[in-house]
């Protein structure tokens, strides 16, 4: 007996060595994560910037043009845009999906309570072999009868996660949520441009407005001077005809800008998720001063200044924590279990009879893989993808941040020079018009070449206004290009390791 004891012990000694080992094999079977297929960018080459400072643009931007027409319209686009909602859906979509992680670390207790009412009627016959004559055959009949039964049960499962799969798990989750966090700043931060940019182009509108209306009454007073004097025998009939054609290009030009005021109203609204009737009436401001002097530091921490780019560092993230737990799956699973069950039975019912069973029990539970037709492996190779993907699109990102900062800096410079040349040639139409003004006092000319030297000044009204709104919005554009006022936390995530040919430390 003692030597059946000591055999059994033995068995159970090889059997756990067994399992062990092959948990060990399976284990150093799991493939070592390579660096990402492309290396991720620590700068952002951006000619021309300037490198000592940071911090702008500063938050709420907009805010610093005084304006609180403006602000009212931006705070409306950011409670009821469309885009902002699904952004913010996105965002508690993701939260949620860290909180489903977080939870699997946690034991669970599942419960089962089930009753049963029972009736059988049984007839058992058959036959004898080897009988003689009739003995050969039997029947039993026991009679019918009624049963009940009841169970009530609790299984307790704890994943120990010794190897942090679970975790690593919990860490994608959140770096899906930060990802999620920085594209709904992303939103908001295109939203905002997109706001005040449409809107100062309605202001411009407007102030073109009065230029092209005051030009226009000047074509009108100028076309009647000239068929008067038609009408006299003073002037060629082909002198009326063209101030027919200037009269009819002035009144076109009020036409468009209208008709472009309206649009911006109407593309104001849709941001804003409302109706133009919504808006309120906007009144007709002077157009700030646009800011031509670059920030201090364009390009130090940018890459925590734009949110498309910090998306893109936490997606690298969450791509890492992928492989983790896709390289962990070839580890074996260690949980506890413990079951505890109680089973009553009726089994004749008013007979008194009952039937009481209590179980319960504890212990791990070990889970390993060990042929799976290739599954771990390709799950593997799909997260490994995922994290080259992940990388590029950040190298993108990156990349088109540069070239959007570049060329919104060189489009200020280009446009600064312009205003030298148009502020001479304004100069220069005031001038000619101050003069026209003072021979038309003395009776010197007539007011046909005092009227074509005001809508001449008209017209280089209409330039300085045109470029002081191309000016405002290339002065946007760069703002939204450096962020929007967006700034990260603090705690973006270091990117990987992309050295060519060494395991990543992930």
């Amino acid at each position: 007996m003692a030597s059946t004891s000591i055999r059994f012990r033995r068995r159970c000694g090889g059997a756990r060595i067994a399992v062990l080992g092959g948990a060990l094999f399976v284990a150093a079977c799991a493939p070592a994560v390579r660096p990402p297929a492309f290396s991720p960018r620590e700068d952002v080459p951006i000619a021309g910037l300037p490198t000592t400072q940071a911090g702008w643009p500063q938050p709420a931007w907009w805010k610093r043009y005084g304006d609180p027409q403006l602000d009212r319209i931006v705070d409306l686009a950011m409670r009821g845009s469309p885009d902002m909602e699904q952004a913010e859906a996105r965002y508690r979509a993701a939260m949620r999906a860290v909180d489903s992680a977080r939870a699997d670390l946690n034991p669970q207790v599942r419960g089962l309570v089930n009753g049963n009412h029972g009736y059988s009627d049984v007839a058992v016959k058959g036959e004898l072999p080897g009988a003689a004559g009739n003995a050969q055959s039997f029947q039993l009949n026991p009679g019918k009868s009624w049963s009940n039964s009841g169970a009530a049960g609790a299984l307790a499962t704890w994943d120990l996660d010794l190897w942090g799969k679970q975790k690593d798990a919990v860490s994608a989750a959140v770096g899906q949520a930060r990802a999620a966090e920085a594209e709904r700043a992303s939103a908001a931060t295109s939203l905002q441009y997109n706001v005040v940019n449409t809107y100062y182009d309605w202001q411009a509108q407007q102030a073109r407005l009065t230029v092209a209306r005051h030009a226009a009454e000047s074509s009108a007073q100028y076309r009647d001077l000239v068929e008067l004097r038609v009408h006299g025998g003073l002037d060629d009939p082909t002198n009326l005809d063209q101030a027919d054609g200037r009269l009819a290009q002035q009144r076109r030009a009020v036409a468009q800008l209208e008709g472009a005021a309206s649009l911006d109203l109407v593309q104001l609204a849709a941001l804003a998720g409302v109706s133009p009737n919504d808006l309120g009436t906007l009144t007709p401001s002077p157009l700030p001063t646009p800011d031509t002097s670059l920030p201090a530091d364009a390009r130090l921490g940018l890459l925590a200044r734009r949110p498309d780019i910090t998306a893109a560092r936490w997606q690298i993230e969450a791509s890492s924590k992928n492989i983790d737990q896709a390289r962990k799956a070839y580890y074996p699973d260690v949980s506890l279990m413990a079951l505890g069950a109680f089973l009553r039975t009726y089994p004749d019912l008013g007979s008194g009879t009952r039937t009481d069973l209590t179980l319960g029990n504890i212990g791990p539970s070990i889970q390993l893989p060990i042929f799976s037709g290739g599954r771990l492996r390709a799950q593997f190779e799909s997260a490994q993808a995922q994290l080259d993907s992940a990388v590029a699109q950040y190298d993108g990102a990156v990349v088109q941040a540069a070239g959007q900062i570049a060329q919104g800096v060189t489009t200020l410079r280009m446009l600064e020079d312009q205003r030298v040349q148009v502020d001479r040639q304004y100069q220069a139409s005031a001038a000619q018009r101050t003069k026209a003004a003072d021979r038309r006092s003395k009776g010197l000319i007539d007011d046909r070449t005092w009227l074509d030297a005001d809508m001449q000044l008209d017209q280089q009204r209409d330039a300085r206004l045109q470029l002081t709104s191309q000016m405002l919005s290339a002065n946007l554009s760069l703002i939204h290009a450096l962020g929007g006022g967006y700034h990260a936390d603090g705690d973006v995530p270091a990117l990987p390791a992309g050295d060519a040919g060494k395991d990543s430390p992930r």
